[in-house]
This record gives C-alpha cells, sequence and structure tokens, in this order.
C-alpha cells in the first residue's frame, strides 16, 4: 500500500516504508503485479468505475459536437467497456460551477480517474486539487503539461502529406494554416513543411506559408485568394475554414485546377484527401494509460512530461488527380 502511495496510510510512513524498499533493494515481481493488476480489473467496477471525461469550454456540447471529439468518445467508451469502466462526459463549467464546486463533485461521487478533452483555448485553467486523481490529458494544455499528454504527431501527418503529393507529381506545394491552430501545437506543421520543402531539390521557387490570423473569415477567404492568386501553388495542405470558398470565388476547380490536402479529414469538407488523424485510438490509449495510473494508484502531476504520440494515417479521397501533369506537359497535349 505504501508503494503505491495509498492514501490511507499517513505521508511519513510511506516515506518510511519508500526509503526501507530502496535500502533492501526491493523490486516487485513482475508476474505478480500482473496477477495483482488482472484481480484489480475483476473488481474495478466496485471500487472505480467511472472515468470522467471533462471538457472546459464555454458551453456544454462546444467540444463534444466536432466529429472528431465524438471520435475520441466513442474510442474511449469502446476501451472502458472493456476494462470495466463506464466513461461520463462532463462539464466543468455547468450552471456557472466554480472550479472548487465542480472539484467537490468530483469527490464526492469518488471520481478518481480523470481524461480532459482539448481545452478550448489551450493557456486556459482549471484549479482543481489535482492530487487527490490520476489525470490524462487528449492533447496537451499549455499549464498542465506534465500530465500524461495524448497527442496527434502534427509534424509526422505533415511529411506524409507530402510524400502522398509528391508521389503524384506536384512540385509547387503550398500550406494554409489557422494561426491559433499553429501555435496550440507549436508550430510543427509549419516545420515539416519547410524541411520538406528544403529536400524537395525542385528548382520550383518555394511557397511561403499562409497563416490566418483572427477569427473573421471573410477577411481569411481574401488572404487565401490573394495568396492562391501570387504564388499559383499546384496543391495545398491546409487546416483552416475557407479553403474551398475561396478558391471557388477564383474559378478553381478542385482537383483539376488545384490539388488539396487536409491535415484533418473529419473536421474538414466530406470526401477530402489527408490526414485521418486516428481520434478514437487517442481516445482509446488515453482509457489504457489512466488505467496504468488507476492500478499504480498514481495521482497528480509527474515529475517530467510524459506524452504518448499517435500517429495519423492516409485517406485518399477525391481532391488529389491520381496523376498530376505540369504545365508544359498541357501545353504540348
Amino acid at each position: 500500500m505504501a508503494l503505491k502511495n495509498h492514501r490511507s496510510l499517513p505521508a511519513d510512513t510511506i516515506e518510511r516504508v519508500k526509503a526501507l524498499a530502496d535500502e533492501m533493494g526491493y523490486a516487485p515481481d513482475p508476474a505478480l503485479s500482473a496477477l495483482a493488476a488482472h484481480r484489480s480489473r475483476l473488481r474495478v467496477t466496485k471500487d472505480f468505475s467511472v472515468i470522467g471525461l471533462v471538457s472546459n469550454w464555454s458551453s456544454e456540447d462546444g467540444w463534444s459536437q466536432l466529429p472528431s471529439a465524438q471520435e475520441v468518445i466513442e474510442g474511449a467508451k469502446a476501451r472502458a467497456l472493456e476494462l470495466g469502466f463506464t466513461i461520463h462526459h462532463m462539464w466543468s463549467k455547468s450552471e456557472n460551477l466554480s472550479a472548487s464546486r465542480f472539484d467537490q463533485i468530483l469527490q464526492t461521487r469518488g471520481i478518481r480517474g480523470l481524461i480532459l478533452a482539448p481545452f478550448e483555448d489551450p493557456e486556459d485553467r482549471l484549479e482543481l486539487d489535482w492530487n487527490q486523481y490520476s489525470v490524462v490529458t487528449v492533447e496537451k494544455p499549455f499549464n498542465y503539461t506534465h500530465f500524461h499528454h495524448i497527442i496527434q504527431n502534427h509534424y509526422s501527418d505533415l511529411l506524409l502529406a507530402w510524400q502522398k503529393i509528391r508521389e503524384r507529381g506536384y512540385q509547387r506545394i503550398g500550406l494554409v494554416v489557422r494561426e491559433d491552430l499553429s501555435i496550440r501545437w507549436g508550430h510543427q506543421w509549419e516545420s515539416a513543411h519547410s524541411l520538406a520543402q528544403s529536400s524537395a531539390n525542385t528548382r520550383e521557387e518555394t511557397i511561403p506559408t499562409l497563416q490566418l490570423k483572427g477569427t473573421d473569415k471573410d477577411e481569411h477567404v481574401e488572404m487565401v485568394k490573394s495568396w492562391l492568386q501570387l504564388f499559383k501553388p499546384e496543391a495545398v495542405i491546409s487546416r483552416c475554414d475557407c479553403f474551398f470558398e475561396a478558391a471557388s470565388e477564383l474559378g478553381l476547380s478542385i482537383p483539376d485546377d488545384l490539388g488539396y490536402v487536409s491535415l484533418n479529414v473529419t473536421d474538414d469538407v466530406e470526401g477530402v484527401s489527408g490526414i485521418h488523424q486516428n481520434r478514437d485510438l487517442m481516445g482509446a490509449t488515453a482509457v489504457d494509460v489512466l488505467n496504468s495510473l488507476l492500478q499504480r494508484n498514481f495521482r497528480g502531476e509527474h515529475e517530467v512530461s510524459v506524452g504518448t504520440q499517435v500517429d495519423g494515417s492516409w485517406n485518399d479521397g477525391n481532391t488529389l488527380l491520381n496523376q498530376f501533369s505540369t504545365q508544359s506537359d498541357h501545353a504540348t497535349t
């Protein structure tokens, strides 16, 4: 119990037992640990069967209504059921609750395990007594980096997009992203895009990345139109909400005139080519990691930031030509 930091034991008792274990060179037997974990799973519905999936958005369904969020929820629920848990989606701001009142509700209900949904604003805070809970976050809130986090491998996803586009013969490849999403992901997309451009070995002038600032969609449409007219990309990798409107206003047909690749096909226009982020796997992995923390009775933050990355997979879609022909090829034809 002491080695698992059981809350029923005094802190000095836990420290004393751990010191003796270190002095004796104690190490747990892996086979016995596996047996104990198996027996614990058989009792899980009696001990701590409810996992709180906590969203901290300004509206109750602000996050859960997103198609990608629904994938996370379904993946988490399916894995939780396999392990004997149930998932309760809980809105921290329900009925204008204070953080302390929400914390009290969680503890009164005996909820020990929390999965934090992505924050609406990654710089937001949720002031709970974190030492009472085992916690895993989906994505990585800026102020809670030392919980185990499940994040998308955006860098790898961008390189995969480049690989698929180049395989089809496109040369001039541009990137359009919303600034808020770029900041949220630590500018991984732009970094990978720059690497891919420098490694492409083409004689074409590289196209600067377009970052869309603010929330004015009409302004974003005009920015994309100007960028398309000025740099004339053959294909565009995008994570924004206005690209099709901009292309349409310029009379461009996708994919005949311009290839398009989405960095999140789940939340984009139906049928697009691009990256499927496997958010259901992110939800399932969050439950797996949380289950491990609960079995070890580990609560609060890690001393060192620990995370798991989930790679995206390619979705063919219908917004890239099977084989792109250059303008010179068209002229010859």
